[in-house]
């Protein structure tokens, strides 16, 4: 029985292998029709970045490459609610406070809004709200290690592309030295959605105005109430090519998670044409986004942008992975 088993089993396994070379061809297939997409919509100015907590926590990672806590979404958080416990402002047993502590380890998405709340309404009774967001992020571009990320964000930015993000730092607009938009101002928003004003509109608002800062349910409720925002986000995914850069975890930055579930909501019919880039073995995956592997390591991301401007006819990566 064994001399007919195993050559049937060898052509189980050479069929399985087939099946999956195949499979890998024809994901490599959609990579690559999706990355000329986008130098097609970079070449014609159509472009969109829209960057995440992912940014600035590769630029302000030390040389081992360890983030800073208060950028990622729960440190951020804790951040502020040790601020009010130090000093003095609130007691760390009060049972709202405690609550809120408590929510920041369970790493749920609505625990962690819930913790926001407590935090803005905390900070908001003391008008202390400009002062911590001062003490988070005024200093934060001095704490900047590497600026490859940055730097080609910058070099795809001369090369037309409009850029947003759902950050409060300044990161960008200090690097490439261009003005934050922010949604207050009605003519801004319109010359900038017209290309007639340049600079980093910032979605979920800015330290610099701490009254745009999305950061409690209240506030999402504000963005998504604001006609000139949606109509222009609206406007970007129909008639653009939004790329997603430095957005990998929705519990990272509930910001993005939010104006995903937006998106997914108004383009249930539409082809998924805007992209999330991700990391090699990265789970994360976002229904109206394809998905795009940018390589094994955070720093593969820059190069992985430059390539989109000076790089081969072909990712010679994704030929070698299949």
């Amino acid at each position: 029985m064994e001399v007919c088993i195993r050559p049937i089993q060898g052509f189980m396994k050479s069929s399985t292998n087939k099946v999956q070379d195949e499979a890998s061809r024809e994901a490599a297939r959609r990579q690559h029709e999706a990355i000329d997409r986008l130098r097609y919509d970079l070449k014609n100015k159509r472009l969109v970045l829209i960057t995440g907590a992912g940014v600035t926590l590769s630029a302000t990672a030390d040389s081992s490459r360890q983030a800073l806590s208060r950028i990622t979404w729960t440190g951020l958080i804790r951040d502020g609610l040790d601020y009010l416990v130090q000093e003095g402002h609130v007691d760390r047993l009060n049972r709202r406070t405690r609550r809120a502590y408590d929510a920041l380890d369970e790493q749920d998405m609505d625990d962690l809004l819930d913790a926001a709340s407590i935090l803005r309404s905390q900070l908001d009774r003391n008008d202390l709200f400009p002062t911590w967001l001062e003490s988070v992020f005024g200093s934060l571009y001095s704490l900047v290690r590497n600026t490859a990320l940055l730097d080609a964000i910058k070099a795809l930015h001369e090369h037309g592309v409009m850029l947003l993000t759902t950050n409060y730092d300044d990161l960008l607009e200090r690097h490439c030295d261009i003005p934050r938009i922010g949604r207050s101002n009605r003519d801004n928003i319109f010359k900038f959605r017209r290309r007639d004003l340049d600079g980093v509109f910032h979605i979920h608002g800015s330290y610099h105005d701490p009254h745009e800062v999305v950061l409690d349910t209240t506030d999402y409720y504000q963005v998504q109430h604001s006609d000139d925002v949606q109509d222009m986000l609206k406007a970007f995914f129909h008639d653009k090519i939004i790329l997603f850069v430095g957005c990998g975890s929705g519990l990272e930055d509930p910001n993005f998670d939010r104006l995903l579930h937006w998106a997914s909501e108004q383009h249930k019919n539409i082809p998924n044409r805007h992209c999330l880039l991700v990391r090699d073995g990265d789970n994360t995956n976002y229904t109206p986004l394809v998905r795009l592997k940018y390589g094994p390591n955070y720093d593969d991301l820059a190069p992985w942008l430059l390539n989109l401007i000076h790089g081969e006819d072909s990712f010679q990566r994704l030929d070698q992975s299949v």
